[in-house]
């Protein structure tokens, strides 16, 4: 009886995914190659738009010796209409695995300074929770939206202890963009890493990581943003959304790449976002055939997008360049320019609608 049920289950997984496949295809015909990100197309803010989104290591940790100045050559050189990031605080000091005491901390104070320097004249940065495994009180991952349109703050989504706490507090923010009547929903997130689950003693974390405690709390920090956030909503496949972030979690859509067992519990993470949220990952319906890493050897970014969204993309791009190829430091676990790399999409304005 067991084994029939398992059959079952794996033959209705197949047929969905086969389904969310021809999803993808529809909303947009994949093209033969992701684009080389040194090779960057045109951007015409009048007919498209361009989302980019990044997780910047520690406040892009690696940009503090020369101010900023090869990130923002970095940023302007896609010239993106908006902007989202990971770990938009400063956290250390230059060269260093040093703690910087929050009043010296360039991020994210300035947030408004560093943006206009590549023509953003809007941002919003969500809260740091309170934390007592941090030296100065306050968890160090906020995540930024930057904007050359009017931004919205609607929710800042935090859960509940002690089963949903959010480690790293999800943003709810509308971005007017012009010449688009309806506004452009946007879900930042950095769900909490690592195997073993929330709060977890040290000595237990082992065990904890072989229950895949990590991806269960995923899970639940997942339920408690879609919650908050698009489940509000009357008719999300007929509204402008994009959720993006750091999941630091492996969809099954990748096991050609990973080769696990089909049933492993690693992939509950983005199996809820597959088969329980209302959105379509970005890269995977662009280029079903490709794998592209998005953090060393892993896809652990994603850029998730409404039916809507997904219709308008032209294209997403999400490979490394020059500046953006990693290498390590020397300095603890830290890489520049940073450890993640940087996803950008663009959008056909005229299809946002």
């Amino acid at each position: 009886m067991r084994a029939a049920t398992n059959i079952l289950k794996r033959t209705i997984l197949t047929l969905f995914l086969i389904i969310q496949v021809v999803c993808c295809a529809a909303g947009k015909a994949a093209s033969v190659a992701p684009a080389a990100a040194d090779n960057k197309p045109q951007h015409n803010s009048k007919k498209t738009l361009r989302v980019l989104y990044w997780n910047i290591q520690n406040g892009m940790w690696a940009g503090q010796p020369d101010h900023y100045n090869a990130f923002v050559e970095f940023i302007k050189s896609w010239d993106p209409d908006i902007c989202i990031f990971d770990e938009g605080a400063t956290i250390y000091y230059d060269g260093t695995h040093e703690h910087m005491p929050n009043e010296e901390r360039y991020l994210p104070a300035h947030w408004g300074e560093l943006c206009a320097r590549w023509g953003h004249t809007h941002h919003r940065v969500t809260p740091r929770r309170p934390s007592t495994s941090t030296p100065y009180g306050l968890t160090n991952y906020p995540e930024v939206v930057t904007s050359r349109y009017p931004i919205d703050s609607i929710k800042i989504v935090k859960g509940h202890k002690p089963d949903s706490v959010i480690v790293n507090y999800s943003g709810w923010f509308q971005v007017h963009v012009e010449g688009v009547e309806k506004p452009l929903n946007i879900i930042t997130l950095h769900l909490k890493n690592g195997k073993h689950g929330y709060g977890v003693p040290s000595d237990q974390r082992e065990a904890s990581a072989a229950r895949y405690e990590g991806e269960q709390h995923r899970v639940k920090e997942l339920t408690c943003i879609l919650d908050h956030t698009v489940r509000k909503t009357k008719n999300p496949d007929q509204e402008l959304w994009i959720m993006a972030g750091d999941y630091n979690s492996y969809s099954r859509k990748d096991n050609y790449k990973y080769k696990w067992n089909s049933a492993s519990l690693g992939f509950q993470t983005q199996d809820y976002m597959i088969f329980h949220s209302p959105f379509y990952d970005l890269f995977d319906c662009c280029y079903p055939d490709d794998f592209l890493p998005t953090c060393g050897n892993l896809r652990i970014d994603y850029m998730y997008v409404s039916k809507l969204m997904l219709k308008a993309c032209i294209d997403i791009y999400q490979q490394t360049d020059s500046y953006t190829k990693r290498e390590h430091s020397g300095v603890s676990t830290f890489y520049i320019p940073s450890d993640h790399y940087p996803i950008v999409a663009d959008f056909k304005l005229s299809k946002m609608k």
